[in-house]
């Protein structure tokens, strides 16, 4: 896991990656990677950039990522879409970069990542300090911060409740 230089972290830092990538879900936040510029911004600093699309296989396509020479991987999406590509690096015993691009981003603040600097958070692909964090299991599937199940774990999937989230976001800002 590779985590910006920011609030004090001081672990080496990671040799420079020769093929880092960025997975990328789109509607995730709302929007942010598009709000963002993202795939630009990736580009510019040498990041391969994959969206998403509607239907994909994540997993497959982050495993697909490290099997065609990915060594840095990367996930902007939301605290699922996290665990996911975090699972798959972490099998394959490669650095995992977090961009804070969900809606609440719970992932991205219980490691130290400015969840406001989307962009500035790309730079842990070339500048961050690498440190191993665990990932947990419930019921065969990997999860980076928490973990809900029965009523709330439904809730949580709804998409009228990430739209009120949205809702909630812009009305507090």
């Amino acid at each position: 896991m590779r985590l910006g230089q920011r609030r004090g972290l001081t672990d080496a830092a990671s040799t420079t990656p020769a093929r880092p990538v960025l997975l990328i879900n789109p509607r995730s936040g709302g929007g942010k990677a598009e709000r963002y510029n993202l795939v630009t911004e990736c580009r510019a600093r040498g990041i391969e950039p994959v969206v998403m699309k509607e239907g994909d296989d994540l997993a497959s396509i982050a495993a697909a990522a490290v099997s065609s020479g990915a060594d840095v991987i990367g996930m902007a999406g939301g605290d699922g879409s996290q665990a996911i590509v975090a699972s798959i690096a972490s099998s394959h015993d490669i650095p995992y970069v977090c961009i804070p691009a969900g809606t609440r981003n719970h992932f991205a603040l219980d490691i130290g990542v400015d969840r406001e600097d989307v962009i500035g958070a790309l730079d842990a692909f070339h500048d961050g300090s690498e440190r191993r964090i665990d990932l947990g299991q419930v019921n065969g599937r990997i999860f980076v911060n928490n973990a809900s199940m029965g009523f709330y774990g439904r809730i949580v999937q709804s998409p009228e409740y990430r739209d009120a989230k949205l809702r909630g976001d812009r009305d507090a800002a």
